[in-house]
């Protein structure tokens, strides 16, 4: 996929496995519940996997409504007990004089209690900070779905003073250690335009 525009301040692209869909980003409340509506009826069921995606789509009105949020993507993953969601949100964020790894540490306040500090990595698209983080969600149906696995990466745009923030979430905790080695993937297909397909 490749994004253009003013907010996105370079080119990306990164890839996305084919399991994963495009999602309607909501900006309001109105608009997280047809998403969760739409995301709904992918489902062979209801019930329980039903309102956790209605929990997923209200919390990405509250990432729309904080971060430069350019796009989308989610997943059904098959779960002891039922199905659950991932997600992961393509943002910028303004680097303001800080470090990647002084960035990474700032997101905690609002992202849930850090798991880990904050680490330095080196991805293909560059020098990032990964985030992991575990976090409560208000609303949860049920206790044993009520925390989130949140890994972030933080990878400064080149030229700019912007960073491009790649956040995924899912509540599906017993897949955690498969699902990291998968976002970690996914982050490392990312490439601005002008480094090429050889970086």
């Amino acid at each position: 996929m490749t994004l253009t525009g003013p907010s996105a301040l370079a080119d990306l692209t990164f890839a996305i496995p084919a399991d994963w869909f495009a999602i309607r980003l909501p900006r309001e409340q109105v608009a997280a519940d047809e998403l969760a509506a739409d995301l709904a009826a992918r489902l062979p069921g209801t019930g329980e996997s039903a309102k956790m995606l209605q929990v997923l789509a209200s919390n990405l009105v509250e990432a729309c409504a904080a971060l430069d949020v350019l796009c989308g993507y989610a997943t059904i993953l098959s779960v002891p007990g039922g199905l659950l969601p991932a997600s992961m949100v393509v943002s910028t964020w303004p680097a303001g004089g800080k470090t990647l790894e002084e960035i990474g540490a700032g997101l905690a306040p609002a992202q849930g209690a850090p798991a880990a500090p904050p680490a330095l990595v080196t991805l293909p698209a560059g020098p990032a900070a990964r985030i992991e983080r575990l976090r409560e969600w208000g609303g949860a149906p049920d206790s044993r779905h009520s925390v989130s696995l949140i890994v972030q990466y933080v990878i400064q745009v080149p030229g700019t003073s912007q960073v491009v923030l790649l956040t995924f979430s899912t509540p599906a905790m017993a897949l955690a250690a498969r699902l990291r080695l998968l976002f970690h993937g996914m982050a490392c297909t990312m490439r601005f335009r002008e480094q090429g397909p050889g970086r």
